[in-house]
């Protein structure tokens, strides 16, 4: 199981206790460049949505609930063919270990022993209840760094509230700032997750620098990370808005605040678009000269940021005009190489196809024994002395059990076998998961 790497963060051990996005993804970024990523899981509670749905999809669901599921079917083994498991946690190792019991907390803590980190993003205070909490940890390893990444943090009188990436974005105020003016609450599209992105990379920087302190002080710590906390510095200018005029921000839909035009527009064909982003007057008169200079690109209503911006619903006609009769690639790189921002969008589909993509190598193919050999999204970042790769699928549940508890903890044979008896350890959930 241990290889040679010569990548960035090799020699270093996590505990993984991720789900949904911004655990697992953050974890996968330390993974990717080298560290050992232990994700440690129930086998008697099903997480939510990082393996599924549900843990045994009963005979009948809805099809549409299969939908990250490979082919659409569960399997036998549905939790290891989810697709929110397969984006997020490539090269790790899994345990299933109960946690509940005196047994599994043993077990635990002889992993945090050798262990260098331990990630999870739970509600506030399920790390305490299980008597796992950081004051317990360092008992064990006083060199121990800990990363909570709840939705509220570790104090304050919302401690412990459950939240998902809907429920943050609420609370932070993007809720209000998202969609277009006028809109209705209830018709706001949630499907961006940004808090937990935001997280995700959070939760990796603050480890790294934990780490670093360590090495020079010899001392662990505690890291509270609250996920709103963490959102809100990034519409920071939209709350100094209405401290600073009083003015309080509205939705702006594809608009911006202030360049013009600035929007997504169709083109030929069956949902074809384009995207375009005008920042300056010069960007403008380039965009004019990109399309033959027509006669309302020269509109005296048009020529100034300030124009543009006045009248953005005569002008976004214009440009749609325009944009209806063109090949969306044609048109990026038409307007591209005249200086003009401008991206035509792409699905998942179509992504696969996108030659910039391909030619810089994003895609990986990776075989997994559930879900089969396919195309996977490659990594954040590209080191020129120590390139990343793919190099263990994600991981089946308890994949690892035997290397992690046999190998790096020296249980015996005898124990182990006890354990996977007694329902400690596990490959697959139990009845009622």
């Amino acid at each position: 199981m241990p290889s040679k790497t010569n990548l960035p963060l090799e020699g270093i051990r996590v505990i993984d206790h991720g789900v949904v996005y911004t655990g697992t993804a953050a974890t996968t970024f330390l993974a990717d460049m080298g560290a050992q990523v232990i994700h440690v899981e129930s086998i008697g509670r099903f997480p939510s949505m990082t393996r599924g749905l549900v843990a045994h999809p009963p005979a009948g669901l809805e099809k549409a609930l299969y939908h990250g599921y490979k082919d659409w079917e569960p399997g036998a083994r549905p939790w290891d063919r989810w697709y929110q498991l397969h984006a997020t946690s490539r090269n790790k190792l899994a345990i299933g270990l109960e946690l509940d019991t005196p047994r599994g907390v043993a077990i635990y803590k002889k992993l945090v022993e050798i262990s260098d980190l331990v990630m999870e993003n739970f509600s506030q205070g399920t790390m305490d209840r299980l008597g796992l909490g950081y004051e317990e940890l360092k008992k064990v390893n006083p060199e121990i760094i800990m990363i909570s990444a709840s939705g509220l943090g570790k104090e304050g009188p919302y401690k412990g509230y459950s939240t998902f990436g809907l429920n943050v974005d609420a609370i932070t105020g993007n809720m209000a700032l998202r969609g277009y003016p006028e809109e209705d609450m209830t018709m706001k599209d949630c499907s961006p997750v940004w808090a937990d992105n935001v997280a995700a990379g959070t939760v990796s920087f603050a480890a790294l620098v934990a780490l670093y302190y360590r090495q020079k002080t010899g001392k662990g710590q505690f890291i509270d990370i609250s996920q709103s906390e963490n959102l809100l510095p990034h519409t920071g200018e939209l709350f100094l808005e209405y401290t600073m005029n009083g003015r309080v921000p509205q939705p702006v839909g594809n608009r911006d605040r202030a360049m013009a035009p600035h929007g997504c527009y169709p083109c030929r064909g069956l949902n074809k678009w384009l995207t375009i982003a005008i920042a300056t007057d010069a960007e403008w008169q380039a965009f004019g000269e990109a399309i033959g200079n027509l006669p309302w690109t020269q509109d005296s209503r048009f020529v100034t940021t300030l124009g543009r911006y006045r009248h953005q619903d005569e002008l976004d006609k214009l440009v749609a005009a325009w944009t209806s009769t063109q090949d969306n690639y044609e048109a990026m790189h038409l307007l591209q190489s005249f200086g003009v921002a401008a991206g035509h969008v792409i699905s998942p589909a179509t992504a696969y196809a996108d030659p910039h993509l391909k030619a810089r190598g994003f895609f990986k193919e990776v075989n997994h024994r559930e879900t089969g050999t396919g195309l996977y999204p490659g990594m954040f970042f590209k080191f020129s002395r120590t390139p990343a790769e793919v190099r263990i699928p994600p991981p089946c549940l308890g994949e690892h059990n035997e290397y992690v508890l046999k190998e790096l903890l020296g249980i015996s044979d005898e124990e182990y076998k006890a354990l996977a008896k007694d329902n400690i350890i596990g490959t697959e959930y139990l009845p009622g998961a």
